[in-house]
């Protein structure tokens, strides 16, 4: 990531200051998995890689230009237009972000207008995902078509999945979108959001129910069924002047979801969707703050400190890099000062709690991890409030103290 030399510095502080804690092993080794989970989550960030299968007509390459937001693919309305897949870079091959296979269409009669290597598209997207080994399947029907030849689209679907796991020993996940919804009655009703109409919604939720019907039968594992609308009209320069895309935020999210860690970050970074971003940078604040909490039960007093503040400062910093922003670990010190947080009163408060729990010096460990998780946390939350949502001081502060309460309250819930 652009932001490497800086990541890979805080990472490697945190790791020797973990490997000099005088703490017991199984202590130890937990504060090592998690220092891991954040070098696969950050240092070791790589482009997801997305492949798009169905039926010519299915809407791929209109979801592609639907999630990069202006025309990248050519779009034909009547003879099957994609013949090789291609891997393409979001949002260039100069700014190369995340890695889409717009995978030709399964079950074509004719000839596709590009040129294809195989006579079968099926031949074909082994081909492409040999080459290639996808993170997840975005699986793509239209709404109108869902009861059209489905059973062999998912047993073709079933081959691949199978095949991928004999090549790359890997088990793609899937995710069934149901597209072109925006066509499904009452075909008058064109305002967003589509689900708005009663009639046009319980449609909607007809198509969804009979994909999840269909996968079941299949036994293929499915992730989640989303209905969409990807349709957007662009002028000659490749803007959009006309918007009817609906649901591809929540797509967005669920990609962060389903995608191995290593591809999370950058796929959050380049996502436009706000909810897909709070998605992320949430994984990244609650492995902070269960560090946070481990660090906090062992009895370390002033060792404690540092690594806390390191580990904090490598949470904002993530958080930022979610948003677009790559900051230091100087100005992530700068705005958890700015929120307020002494670190040496919070130090006193677990040094207190340890204190008045001498007669039982668990429960005093466990109140002061409870404290140092709830403060990572609440800083946490405040990152995102003021980094991805765009929030000022004011309310991240708020989010620093709403965020502390909720921690406490979790805590409870799992005692």
């Amino acid at each position: 990531m652009g932001n490497d030399k800086n990541f890979f510095s805080v990472f490697k502080n945190l790791k020797d200051q973990v490997d000099r804690l005088p703490i017991s092993g199984n202590a130890k080794q937990k504060m090592k998995s998690k220092i891991f989970e954040l070098k696969e989550l950050t240092i070791e960030a790589r482009e997801p890689r997305i492949a798009l299968v169905g039926r010519r007509g299915a809407g791929k390459s209109s979801l592609i230009n639907a999630l990069f937001g202006e025309r990248r693919q050519v779009v034909s309305p009547v003879q099957a237009g994609t013949g090789r897949g291609k891997w393409l870079w979001y949002p260039s091959d100069e700014d190369p972000k995340i890695r889409l296979l717009d995978s030709r269409g399964l079950g074509e009669s004719e000839k596709p207008l590009e040129a294809a290597d195989e006579d079968r598209a099926i031949d074909q997207l082994k081909k492409e995902v040999k080459a290639e080994q996808p993170d997840v399947f975005l699986f793509l029907i239209k709404a109108k078509e869902i009861d059209a030849r489905v059973e062999e689209d998912l047993r073709e679907l079933n081959d691949i999945r199978e095949f991928i796991r004999q090549v790359h020993a890997y088990d793609v996940p899937v995710i069934c979108i149901v597209s072109q919804v925006d066509e499904l009655d009452p075909p008058y009703y064109k305002e967003l959001p589509l689900d708005g109409h009663p009639e046009k919604a319980k449609n909607i939720k007809a198509a969804v129910n009979l994909m999840e019907k269909r996968f079941k039968e299949h036994k293929i594992p499915l992730i989640t069924t989303i209905p969409i609308c990807t349709y957007a009209d662009f002028d000659k320069d490749g803007n959009i002047v006309y918007d009817m895309r609906w649901n591809v935020d929540e797509l967005a999210a669920y990609l962060v979801d389903v995608l191995p860690n290593d591809a999370k970050l950058k796929t959050a970074k380049a996502a436009k969707a706000i909810p897909a971003k709070k998605k992320a940078a949430q994984k990244i604040v609650v492995t902070m703050s269960g560090m946070a909490m481990i660090i906090g039960i062992e009895p370390i007093p002033f060792a404690d400190m540092p690594l806390l503040t390191a580990l904090q400062a490598f949470m904002i910093m993530a958080i930022a890099y979610i948003s677009g922003r790559e900051i230091s670990k100087a100005t992530a010190g700068e705005f958890i000062g700015a929120l307020g947080v002494n670190l040496g009163v919070a130090f006193l408060v677990r040094e207190g709690a340890r204190s008045a729990a001498k007669l039982i010096p668990a429960a005093g460990n466990v109140i002061s991890g409870a404290v140092a998780g709830g403060v990572t946390y609440g800083i946490g939350q405040a990152g995102i409030s003021y980094y991805i949502e765009g929030k000022d001081l004011k309310k991240a502060k708020q989010a620093f103290e709403k965020g502390k309460k909720q921690f406490r309250k979790e805590q409870k819930k799992e005692s």
